[in-house]
Formats: structure tokens, C-alpha cells, sequence
């Protein structure tokens, strides 16, 4: 199955990377400072597999799924780990 992550960055080296499983809100304002000059927040939206069975607590900012050991819950972080590092079950779309 596939579900929609949101990226946040800024066009700066070293800067700070969010990710995240609900949409950023769009009256927040997002920026970072670097070497006395200010970055707006760059945007965008990732696919990733994740399992069939997984579904989204968005309440709670989590993916919960059925894993080998039981029940699992990762952060949207986690997540994005995982589908990037190829781990069974996630990719990157």
C-alpha cells in the first residue's frame, strides 16, 4: 500500500529535515537561519510502500502495523528511515 509522507527542508547545507505522516498546516511558516541569512521551508511529498495492513494514527502522528514480533507503531521519522534504507515491507515510491 501506498501513503503519502510530508518533507520539510531548506535549500541550505546542514540544514534541518522533517518528515511527516499528516500534512504541515499551511498557515505556519516555516524557516531557519544560517549564517545571517533567512530560508524559507521547502516542501514536498513523498510516496512510500508500506505494509498492506498498516494504517495511520494521525492523532498520534504514527504508523501502526502487524510486524514479525506483533504489533508495531514507528514515527513518521522511522518511516521514512525505513522506506529509504529498503527495509523489508517499505520503499521509497
Amino acid at each position: 500500500m501506498k501513503i503519502t509522507m510530508y518533507h520539510r527542508t531548506f535549500p541550505v547545507k546542514d540544514a534541518p529535515v522533517a518528515v511527516s505522516l499528516v500534512p504541515y498546516a499551511a498557515s505556519q511558516k516555516h524557516t531557519y537561519t544560517a549564517n545571517g541569512k533567512i530560508y524559507d521551508a521547502v516542501l514536498k511529498e513523498i510516496q512510500v510502500v508500506v505494509p498492506d495492513d498498516a494504517k495511520l494514527d494521525v492523532m498520534k502522528n504514527l504508523l501502526c502495523w502487524a510486524g514479525e514480533k506483533g504489533p508495531m507503531k514507528s514515527t513518521a521519522r522511522e518511516v521514512y528511515d525505513f522506506a529509504t534504507a529498503g527495509t523489508s515491507g517499505f520503499k521509497l515510491a
